[in-house]
C-alpha cells in the first residue's frame, strides 16, 4: 500500500523545511535522519514509499511525532515549529 499523495506531499514539505532549517548539506542531514542520500532526495522529490519504521527513526531523529511529518504545518502545535 502507498502513501496518500496528500501525506506524500506533507512528508516532503516538512522534511525540505527541516533540511532547509538545518544548514546542513544534504550528507549530513541524511546522516542526521540516519538515512542515505538517495532515500533523503527520493522523500524531498516526494517520491519515496517509506517503511513506517524509517518514518518514525526520521521523526525521532527530528525531534517530533511520527505524525508531525505527515500532517500539514500549519497542523502542528506551536511550540514545535522550527
Amino acid at each position: 500500500m502507498c502513501m496518500s499523495d496528500l501525506s506524500q506531499e506533507n512528508l516532503r514539505r516538512n522534511v525540505l523545511a527541516q533540511h532547509t532549517a538545518s544548514g546542513l548539506n544534504n550528507s549530513q542531514f541524511a546522516l542526521t535522519l540516519g538515512i542515505s542520500r538517495v532515500e533523503l532526495a527520493l522523500i524531498e522529490q516526494g517520491r519515496s514509499n517509506l517503511k513506517l519504521s524509517t518514518l518514525d527513526k526520521i521523526a525521532n531523529r527530528l525531534g517530533m511525532p511520527t505524525w508531525q511529518l505527515l500532517a500539514p504545518e500549519d497542523a502542528w502545535p506551536q511550540n514545535n515549529h522550527r
